[in-house]
């Protein structure tokens, strides 16, 4: 199973309408995703980084051009992993603050119901 946070360049390759999407990964994994008019459709397999930049300099030989991404470096609000991370973090003091904010509410809402706190002094 390839783990795709370990994706550490991608090149895109177009021509006409067919656009060739190329992932390389640590350890030699890599994906190839072609999409056209009519289909699209991906694969996998190993490949060592010489190898992979033949592939791909062949296809720009064929005319395709190539917009080559370093990855790994995308900001916080342009990264799916650092985003989950980070609302991780957000979300997990939140949760233990919660119970005590809908308490503090219902405390509140009773003071504020009419009579609520007269009630309540005149009972004791």
């Amino acid at each position: 199973k390839v783990d795709i946070t370990k994706a550490k360049k991608a090149v895109e390759l177009t021509k006409d309408n067919r656009k060739i999407l190329v992932t390389i990964y640590e350890g030699g994994q890599v994906s190839s995703c072609i999409e056209d008019e009519a289909k699209k459709y991906c694969e996998t397999c190993q490949c060592d980084d010489e190898l992979c930049q033949e592939w791909i300099d062949h296809l720009k030989s064929q005319g395709y051009d190539a917009t080559e991404f370093e990855l790994g470096e995308l900001e916080l609000e342009e990264s799916l992993p650092k985003f989950l991370e980070q609302r991780e973090v957000i979300l997990k003091p939140e949760v233990v603050a919660e119970p005590e904010e809908s308490e503090r509410a219902f405390a509140e809402t009773d003071e504020n119901l009419p009579g609520g706190s007269e009630t309540s002094s005149e009972g004791e």
